[in-house]
């Protein structure tokens, strides 16, 4: 799925919809937080912090796993509305002093016309660059987006993606065709429980051979947290599940546990202790 990956999140930065990134007032507001990481290795660290300002949202964190290595990230999202622009700059810093940057860019080229880039250069200095230019069409219960996106080792790539709302459910259908003819696919089905406020993902991906591999995620908020259980089957029918509890114990912290079954029927889990030294309103 790497690479239909790719794909989508290109065309997905061509739609400029949705909220803007950062709060409205231009005065930089910021959210630090740690965790510490319990894992059947040892422990982990976790450093970061989310800083807004008008129409900027950049998030940072940095890992020191249970061997002490260091490895950190910091992910940066532009919007200009007025000049109907975006960007996001994602750069890794590795233990090793090496990095992986990933550039995306995008413009309103017309009235529901879009063009984008994404060009990630690797930890050998090595670089591959997508562009596409897409089309947003509004529909009687949502929208769909259609273009062509040009690739340095795939080729072109023909995208479409529909998108329709109905109520307290949303759905997504969205396929990337190649030039020898094949396709990946992506069908996610989001519903939301009134009452309950559970939201359940159902998602089928297929990939170019013709496998499919089905997941079901439900997230069901609890009194003081959210209880999130995932489940993942693939084309040969092995399977995946992840289960996770936060539980909100006040003061800005939280508890964590995550058990994870593996395809082979092996189980793992982790726990960690979150803290947030100062929330801010998304």
């Amino acid at each position: 799925m790497h690479n239909h990956h790719h794909v989508l999140t290109l065309a997905a930065v061509a739609l400029l919809a949705g909220p803007p990134l950062a709060a409205p007032d231009a005065e930089a507001r910021t959210r630090n937080g740690s965790a510490q990481i319990q894992t059947q290795r040892g422990t982990a660290t976790v450093n970061g912090a989310v800083s807004r300002t008008r129409g900027e949202r950049t998030r940072a964190a940095t890992v020191t796993g249970p061997n002490g290595r260091t490895s950190a990230v910091t992910d940066t999202r532009r919007r200009d509305r007025e000049a109907s622009a975006y960007s996001r700059d994602r750069t890794r810093t590795f233990d090793d002093g090496s990095t992986r940057a990933v550039t995306v860019d995008a413009q309103k080229t017309g009235e529901g016309a879009f063009s984008a880039s994404r060009t990630v250069t690797g930890r050998g200095g090595e670089t591959r660059t997508q562009t596409g230019d897409f089309t947003r069409t509004a529909t009687d219960d949502g929208r769909t987006v259609s273009g062509r996106i040009e690739t340095q080792n795939r080729g072109a790539v023909d995208y479409n993606r529909e998108v329709a709302i109905d109520g307290n459910s949303r759905s997504v259908n969205a396929a990337a065709t190649f030039e020898d003819g094949t396709s990946r696919t992506r069908a996610v089905t989001t519903v939301r429980d009134p009452v309950t406020g559970a939201v359940t993902n159902d998602a089928s991906y297929v990939n170019r051979r013709g496998g499919e591999t089905s997941v079901v995620s439900i997230r069901t908020p609890t009194d003081n947290g959210v209880v999130v259980a995932r489940d993942a089957t693939f084309a040969d029918g092995s399977t995946r599940a992840v289960d996770r509890t936060r539980t909100n114990t006040g003061d800005g912290v939280a508890t964590i546990e995550r058990t994870v079954t593996g395809r082979n029927g092996e189980t793992r889990s982790q726990s960690a202790t979150v803290s947030v030294d100062r929330p801010i309103e998304d």
